[in-house]
């Protein structure tokens, strides 16, 4: 039974005991069930490495309560078995675990959404005002023009062209409400041209650019007319997020590359300089994780966005 994918989810498991027996016993049992392992034999080792790797689970023998309270307050799992070592049991509780986290986690995307959300609500609701009135002056040229305008009269290119700009200006407005409207929706699947995303990324982080005089330069290599489909909303969010975070590192030049090959659309966002820290890469896996169709490439100086093509 493979009880947890972890080549996904990334989650580190670490083993202590003073046995090596009871170490190789279960480190064998569990890397059959694809999960990554350290073993550990000095507790102080395992606590400064705990800190370091942000292990999820930690499984160890009966201790003391200092220890079990140390590790709680690293927000660590303990798994506490005896001398009498079940395996099975041990898997169960493993699993149990996993499951629990991999609920908190989700729990945690949903929240950061919503707390996006909250934040771009002001910017995205100035826009659209801004749409409308352009809207209602338009209409209220076209009125005016089409009060006198004759059969052949050349201001009707003038009213086209109007109507043109209304019908962009709808679009948009439309779109950016459509956002705000599927944010709280995991996953939700969407069609969108890349100059669509291209725009919505902008205007989402438009002041926040401006404020800290940063320039983001997005470009595309996408066969002309084609189109991205997938958890867009979902993935412009992250985007948005990523980019914020490389502005709190005074990070002043940001590049985003948005491409495609035969099985994926790539969004790169690159700095052109370390990146990010171990910290901030992993909150951004962390959130990556749970966006179906889209699994994440990262170092520290280019984080990649990867949705697979469905067919």
């Amino acid at each position: 039974m493979i009880i947890y994918d972890d080549v996904k989810k990334n989650i580190k498991i670490a083993i202590y005991s003073k046995h090596d027996n009871i170490l190789d016993k279960i480190t064998d049992e569990l890397q059959k069930e694809e999960l990554k392992v350290d073993k550990y034999n000095d507790i102080e080792k395992l606590f400064n490495d705990i800190s370091k790797k942000k292990f999820k689970i930690v499984i160890l023998p009966q201790t003391t309560e200092e220890e079990l309270l140390k590790l709680n307050n690293l927000n660590i799992k303990v798994i506490l078995y005896n001398k009498k070592l079940n395996i099975e049991t041990l898997k169960i509780e493993i699993y149990y675990n996993l499951k629990l986290i991999e609920k908190e986690e989700s729990i945690d995307f949903e929240k950061y959404k919503l707390e996006i959300v909250g934040n771009l609500v002001e910017s995205i609701s100035h826009k659209v005002q801004s749409n409308l009135l352009v809207l209602g002056a338009s209409q209220d040229i076209i009125k005016m023009i089409n009060s006198d305008l004759e059969e052949n009269d050349e201001r009707k290119d003038v009213l086209e062209s109007l109507y043109q700009k209304n019908s962009y200006a709808l679009e948009k407005a439309n779109m950016l409400l459509q956002l705000v409207s599927n944010a709280t929706t995991l996953s939700h699947e969407s069609v969108m041209h890349c100059n669509d995303i291209k725009d919505i990324i902008n205007v989402i982080l438009d002041e926040y650019l401006k404020e800290n005089s940063v320039t983001l330069c997005i470009e595309e290599k996408i066969k002309v007319g084609s189109y991205i489909c997938g958890p867009l909303n979902d993935v412009i969010f992250v985007i948005c997020r990523i980019i914020k975070l490389l502005i709190e590192e005074n990070k002043k030049n940001i590049h985003l590359l948005i491409y495609e090959d035969e099985l994926n659309w790539y969004f790169n966002i690159d700095a052109h300089e370390k990146i990010l820290d171990s910290e901030s890469i992993e909150q951004i896996r962390k959130f990556i994780v749970y966006i179906k169709n889209v699994r994440p490439k990262i170092n520290e100086k280019k984080i990649s966005l990867i949705i697979k093509k469905i067919k």
